[in-house]
């Protein structure tokens, strides 16, 4: 099957929106949830958007993996952050964000993500860039929107900014416009409220219980074998940063390393994101995804298309597990 994505060509990458519909095969035997209560003013007006409208949520959610999976895959040509180049970056985004059951319906981490990737690509397009203010900006206009559906995202600033001085420079002025960025699409819409005498219920809605001290998790309420499966997904990521960066120009090594530091602050997102639970993962899922695209480019073919089988084998397995009657899972 990775066969079909070992190719430059990106308009190929409309397979991806078939290969997310396989992945999501389990949810045409489920009967979609409406989405939960959450911090986060967009939350709010999802749940006014899609919880009548029940019918439109996987094709939603198969929409902005697709979109997630192009907007990676533009990255990695662009800056040709993989060798050889393929689609399997987009790919494994997929993989990753659709591994758990939990990962399956809709949630405000897919249209966080959209974004997070959006300002991904603004960002490191300011790379030793000398006039990159308007990039800058943008990297965190979208931040600021992707927090508006996950008020934890604000922690993913802190990655931006301490690699911005090996990305671009230490200036004062660089951090300034990326915070501006950042904070204005919040203005924004504290504006919009305050305007329609609603500034109270924004203000709940978006901080109220957004950032929590962290806690002990319920572990009776905690998938054993998918927190094992994404901790041993996560360990592979973090232990294979060697093979990444070999034979690499240290402009690749540089754009590795911001996306590490992305990985560190979705953890940290997470940490401050109560009560912990594992729809939390997606979080970081679309950097781990792009990081084991990196593993199974420098597989050898068979060896690749061997164990992402094994991937899929154990992802139906957590999926379908329930009723086939293995409810440890």
């Amino acid at each position: 099957m990775l066969s079909l994505f070992r190719t430059n060509h990106l308009l190929l990458g409309v397979l991806i929106l078939g290969y997310a519909l396989l992945l999501h095969l389990a949810c045409f035997w489920e009967t979609p949830t409406p989405l939960p209560d959450a911090p986060g003013i967009a939350n709010g007006w999802l749940q006014v958007l899609f919880n009548e409208r029940l019918s439109w949520h996987l094709p939603t959610t198969l929409l902005l993996l697709f979109l997630q999976a192009l907007l990676v895959n533009s990255v990695f040509f662009h800056h040709r952050m993989i060798s050889p180049v393929n689609l399997f970056p987009g790919v494994f985004l997929v993989l990753v964000s659709s591994a758990l059951p939990e990962f399956l319906v809709l949630s405000p981490y897919h249209f966080a993500n959209l974004f997070l990737l959006l300002a991904i690509r603004s960002y490191l397009k300011a790379f030793r860039v000398s006039s990159a203010a308007d990039l800058l900006f943008n990297a965190g206009f979208w931040m600021g929107i992707a927090a508006l559906f996950v008020p934890t995202y604000l922690f993913f600033i802190l990655g931006f900014a301490l690699m911005l001085p090996v990305l671009k420079s230490g200036k004062v002025r660089d951090q300034l416009i990326l915070l501006i960025g950042t904070t204005f699409p919040i203005y924004l819409a504290s504006i919009y409220y305050f305007w329609v005498d609603g500034f109270s219920s924004f203000w709940d809605q978006q901080w109220g219980d957004a950032f929590s001290i962290p806690q002990f998790m319920e572990w009776d309420k905690v998938s054993y074998f998918g927190l094992l499966f994404m901790s041993i997904l996560l360990l592979i990521v973090l232990f294979s940063q060697r093979i990444y960066r070999m034979k690499t120009k240290m402009e690749v090594q540089v754009k590795l390393n911001i996306f590490y530091w992305l990985l560190l602050a979705s953890g940290i997102s997470v940490l401050f994101t109560m009560p912990w639970n594992m729809q939390h993962w997606l979080a970081a899922a679309p950097l781990m995804g792009v990081f084991l695209s990196m593993n199974f480019t420098k597989m050898r073919p068979a060896t690749a298309e061997a164990w992402h089988l094994l991937l899929l084998a154990f992802i139906f397995l957590f999926q379908f597990g329930g009723r086939l009657g293995l409810t440890f899972l």
